[in-house]
C-alpha cells in the first residue's frame, strides 16, 4: 500500500514537472504550410478550400474554435489545445504502459523518454494536431485495454478513440489492436450489449465528426471530391508509388530510426528496443510484443504513404513504441542501469533540444516575420507579391490585403509600381529574415527558414539564355548558355551594377572571354584564366524603360560529355551575384 502511494506521488510530481517544461516550447509564431491551414480553418472552416487540409481534422478545429471565443487569435487558440495535449502526454503514456503490463519503473522511464524526444517537445508548442491527438489516443488505448475486463472502461475507450480519430484519423491505426483485444474479451464474456454500445458510440463520434466537417464545408459533394483529390495526391506524390520518393530502405531509415537529427541517441534507443523485442520472444513476455503490435500499424503506414520530408512530425504517433521498448531493453542491464540510462537519455535530449526551443519561442518564423514587416510598414492598399510556397501563411497574416502569388518572378508584371515582393530567396536591397539551420532545422520540416522582403521595383528579370535558379535560399545561382540577357529596372540617374561570375577554367582551355553590353553598347571585355571574377560598373539608367545587361561568352561545355554527369545543358558561365543599386 505504501509503495502504491509512493508511486502515485512520483507520477504526479513528474507529470507536473514535465507539464511545466511544455511552456518552453510555445512558439512565437506559426511556421509551416499545414500549420497556417489549421489557423485558417479556425478562422473560416472550409475543407474544400484546404482550410484546413482534408479530411478536415474536425474535433481539433472545433476545440480551437471554442478557445477562440475568448478572444485569442486563431493560431494561439490552436496552441492552447496543443499545449494542453503536450502537458498530458507523460501521464497518458504512463497509464497506457501500465495497462500494457509494464512495471512502474519501465512505464515511468519510457514515458519520460518519449516526452523529452525533441520532436515531441518542439511540436508540443506549435499549432499542429499531432501531439494532442496522440495524448488522446493514449487514453483511449489505455481504457480499451482496461476494457478487456471492465465494461465501462471498454465503452469509454471506444468513445475516446473516436474523439482521437476526430482529431487525427491516423489514430485508428494505433487504437485498432486494443479495440480488437477488448472486443474479443467482451465477446468471450458474452457482453453483447457492451460490444454493440461501444461500436455504436465509437462509430457515431467518428462519423459525426467527419459528417460535420462535410456539412460545415461548401457542400458534401465538394467535401467528398477534395478528400478524394487529397488521397490521390498522397498516393501519387507522397507514397512509395512515387518513383522520385527514393527507396523503401532509405525511407525506413528515416521514418523508423532517425526521424529527426539526434542520430546517435535515436540509434541507441532503437538498439535497446530491438533487444527488448528479442528478449520478449525468448522469454515469452507479452508486454513488449503488445507494444510492438499497437504502434507498428501506424509506423508501417507512415513509412509507405507519407511525405518523407516530414518524418519528425509524423513519427510522433509511433515513437512511443521506441521509448517504451528502449526503457524495457535497458532493464536487461539491471534496475539501477535502467533508471540511469533513461535519465541520461532525457538529459541528452534536454541539452540537445534547448537551442531549438529558444529559437522557436523567441523568434518569428522567417516567412511570417517578412509578412508581418509588410503588414506593419506598408499601406493596406499596397500590392504584395508572395511566393506561392508561402501561400497559406500569407493568407493568414496578410488577410484583407491585395496579395498575389507567383512561382517565378517572371510572372510579376513589370508595371508593379509601389509594391513589395516576399520570397524564400534572400534578395539584395531589402530586408532578410533568417533562422540558422541548426537544431530546429533538424527537428522541423526543412523549409521556411529564410525569407526576404524587397521592393518589387528592384526586381531583376532574366530573359533568354538563362537556366532555372539553383542552390539554396542563402546561396542561389543561375547558369547561362553562350549568351544571356538580364533586364534591370529603370532608376533615376546612374546606378552601380555589381557582377560576380564563375568561369569553367577547369573544364575549358583558358582564357575565357566574356563580353558585357549595357543597353546594346559594349562596356567591358573580361578575359580571365581564374574561375571567380567580380566586377562593378557605374552606368547611366534609361528613363521609363528597363535596362538591358547582356553577357556573351566565347566557350561553353556540356557536362554530360565529360565524366559521369547527366546534365545535357550547354553551360557558359555561372552567375553567383548580380545587384543594381542607385548612386547616392
Amino acid at each position: 500500500m505504501a509503495a502504491a502511494i509512493m508511486e502515485r506521488r512520483i507520477v504526479l510530481a513528474l507529470s507536473i514537472a514535465i507539464a511545466l517544461t511544455r511552456f518552453l516550447a510555445v512558439a512565437q509564431s506559426l511556421c509551416d504550410w499545414d500549420e497556417a491551414l489549421f489557423a485558417l480553418g479556425v478562422r473560416d472552416y472550409e475543407v474544400a478550400e484546404h482550410h484546413p487540409h482534408p479530411p478536415g481534422y474536425p474535433l481539433f478545429i472545433a476545440a480551437a474554435k471554442l478557445v477562440a471565443v475568448t478572444g485569442l487569435d486563431e493560431f494561439r487558440s490552436l496552441q492552447v489545445i496543443v499545449v494542453l495535449g503536450a502537458m498530458f502526454i507523460f501521464p497518458a503514456l504512463y497509464w497506457l504502459a501500465r495497462e500494457i503490463g509494464f512495471d512502474f519503473t519501465t512505464a515511468v522511464g519510457g514515458a519520460a523518454v518519449y516526452a523529452f524526444l525533441s520532436n515531441v517537445w518542439v511540436y508540443g508548442g506549435t499549432g499542429f494536431s499531432d501531439v494532442p491527438a496522440t495524448a488522446i489516443v493514449f487514453v483511449g488505448c489505455a481504457l480499451l485495454l482496461r476494457g478487456r475486463t471492465d465494461v465501462r472502461a471498454y465503452i469509454a475507450g471506444a468513445v475516446v478513440l473516436g474523439i482521437a480519430a476526430g482529431f487525427r484519423p491516423a489514430n485508428l491505426f494505433v487504437g485498432a489492436v486494443p479495440a480488437l483485444m477488448a472486443t474479443w474479451m467482451q465477446f468471450r464474456a458474452k457482453s453483447y450489449r457492451a460490444i454493440a454500445a461501444a461500436m455504436f458510440l465509437g462509430l457515431a463520434v467518428v462519423a459525426g465528426s467527419y459528417l460535420g466537417a462535410a456539412l460545415a464545408s461548401r457542400s458534401i459533394a465538394d467535401y467528398i471530391w477534395i478528400v478524394r483529390d487529397q488521397s490521390t495526391y498522397v498516393r501519387e506524390i507522397d507514397s512509395w508509388r512515387n518513383p522520385g520518393r527514393g527507396s523503401l530502405y532509405d525511407a525506413a531509415k528515416t521514418f523508423m530510426l532517425r526521424p529527426f537529427g539526434q542520430k546517435d541517441v535515436l540509434n541507441a534507443l532503437a538498439l535497446a528496443a530491438a533487444m527488448s523485442v528479442i528478449a520478449a520472444l525468448v522469454r515469452r513476455r507479452m508486454q513488449p510484443l503488445l507494444t510492438f503490435a499497437i504502434f507498428t500499424p501506424l509506423a508501417v503506414t507512415t513509412w509507405l504513404n507519407l511525405d518523407i520530408n516530414t518524418p519528425g512530425r509524423y513519427a510522433i504517433g509511433y515513437l512511443p513504441m521506441h521509448a517504451l521498448l528502449a526503457a524495457d531493453g535497458f532493464l536487461l542491464f539491471g534496475r539501477k542501469a535502467q533508471i540511469a540510462l533513461c535519465s541520461a537519455v532525457v538529459l541528452v535530449f534536454i541539452a540537445w533540444t534547448w537551442p531549438a526551443l529558444e529559437m522557436q519561442r523567441e523568434t518569428d518564423a522567417p516567412a511570417v516575420a517578412a509578412m508581418k514587416w509588410v503588414r506593419d510598414n506598408a499601406p493596406a492598399s499596397t500590392p504584395v507579391y508572395v511566393h506561392a510556397g508561402y501561400g497559406p501563411q500569407a493568407s493568414y497574416v496578410l488577410a484583407g490585403r491585395p496579395v498575389h502569388f507567383f512561382e517565378n518572378v517572371e510572372e510579376i508584371p513589370p508595371e508593379h509600381g509601389h509594391s513589395w515582393l516576399v520570397d524564400w530567396r534572400l534578395r539584395e536591397g531589402g530586408h532578410t529574415f533568417i533562422r540558422p539551420r541548426k537544431t530546429l532545422w533538424k527537428v522541423l520540416r526543412q523549409r521556411s527558414f529564410e525569407a526576404s522582403v524587397t521592393p518589387a521595383s528592384t526586381l531583376l528579370r532574366f530573359g533568354g539564355g538563362w537556366h532555372e535558379l539553383e542552390g539554396t535560399p542563402s546561396r542561389s545561382y543561375r547558369w547561362m548558355n553562350k549568351e544571356g540577357v538580364v533586364l534591370l529596372p529603370s532608376i533615376r540617374g546612374a546606378g552601380i551594377v555589381t557582377l560576380r561570375i564563375y568561369l569553367q577554367v577547369d573544364s575549358l582551355p583558358p582564357p575565357i572571354i566574356v563580353d558585357v553590353l549595357w543597353n546594346g553598347a559594349p562596356i567591358d571585355r573580361i578575359t580571365s584564366s581564374v574561375a571567380e571574377v567580380e566586377r562593378s560598373w557605374t552606368l547611366q539608367s534609361r528613363e521609363g524603360a528597363a535596362n538591358e545587361l547582356r553577357l556573351v561568352t566565347n566557350k561553353t561545355v556540356v557536362p554530360a560529355t565529360r565524366g559521369n554527369s547527366r546534365d545535357t545543358r550547354a553551360l557558359g558561365l555561372r552567375l553567383d551575384r548580380l545587384s543594381w543599386t542607385p548612386v547616392h
